[in-house]
């Protein structure tokens, strides 16, 4: 089989897949790969479920597969879940829902995320090669900056003009830091903001900060530790659906991917997925 080159053609590759059928779908790369194969399934497979995934922790970003507690390389994971397939062993496995970003061309995954979530992955996919040490680093010299007012916590914490709808409650426009949403509660580097998401099926944990940059580092501790936020400037909820509204279109990302969306963005819960934990057991 050829190697797809367009969205359109890895389309076709997974209608050929649901033609002939397929007991487990493994994603060998990061949490960019995987949404864009899921997105190129989901529209191919239509209201059918997806067969199990299998994500294979190839990528810069694995954050989706660390965060539900898969570990190992992924020669590991592909060489035990061939062996336990093989064998007829049973496989563990976790749901999740994923995510959509409906429009002409729906997005699907598992993390969403405006403002200074997009901003912070802008800053770090540029210059060296992204690794989880760098992340750790481009964190640390935010939090400095935001004690100083630098130009880099300026440039991460750019607001964006928002109204916000959440269950037929919309919020006045303000400016937000950000609004991110998950069906996997850990973002990287193990802060957990949306650890209301797996304990929620078919629900989407949101949370729209409001707040300033010192605010927010004060909260950091909470986030990591996955409780609940204090600060009033930061709501946090569970929903089926979230309607943001500006001025001008609204650009995101979706599992580290950078895309542009409308004036009115909409993040709801998607379809439900098995994952395979290929290693448990």
């Amino acid at each position: 089989m050829a190697q797809p080159h367009s969205r359109e053609e890895l389309v076709d590759v997974a209608r050929r897949f649901r033609d002939h059928g397929v007991d487990i779908l493994a994603i060998n790369g990061g949490d960019g790969t995987a949404h864009t194969v899921l997105t190129a399934f989901i529209q191919a497979f239509g209201k059918d479920p997806l067969p199990p995934v299998a994500l294979l922790p190839g990528g810069t970003m694995n954050t989706v597969a660390s965060g539900i507690g898969l570990r190992g390389h992924a020669s590991e994971v592909l060489g035990a879940l061939v062996n336990r397939y093989h064998q007829g062993e049973p496989i563990a496995s976790v749901e999740r829902n994923l995510l959509c970003v409906p429009g002409e061309q729906p997005q699907y995954g598992f993390l969403f995320g405006n403002g200074l979530i997009s901003n912070f992955l802008e800053v770090y996919y540029e210059g060296s090669e992204p690794t989880p040490r760098k992340a750790a680093w481009i964190l640390a010299k935010a939090v400095l900056s935001a004690l100083t007012g630098g130009a880099l916590i300026r440039r991460l914490m750019r607001p964006i003009e928002l109204e916000i709808e959440v269950d037929g409650e919309t919020w006045q426009v303000a400016p937000w830091l950000s609004v991110g949403a998950g069906t996997v509660d850990d973002i990287g580097l193990r802060f957990r903001p949306f650890h209301l998401a797996p304990r929620h099926p078919d629900h989407i944990h949101a949370v729209a900060f409001g707040c300033t940059a010192m605010q927010l580092v004060g909260q950091l501790p909470r986030i990591w530790t996955a409780r609940d936020t204090n600060d009033p400037g930061i709501r946090s909820l569970v929903t089926r659906r979230i309607v943001m509204r500006a001025r001008h279109p609204i650009p995101y990302m979706v599992d580290g991917d950078f895309h542009e969306g409308g004036s009115t963005l909409t993040v709801e819960a998607g379809p439900r997925v098995r994952l395979l934990l290929p290693l448990e057991g």
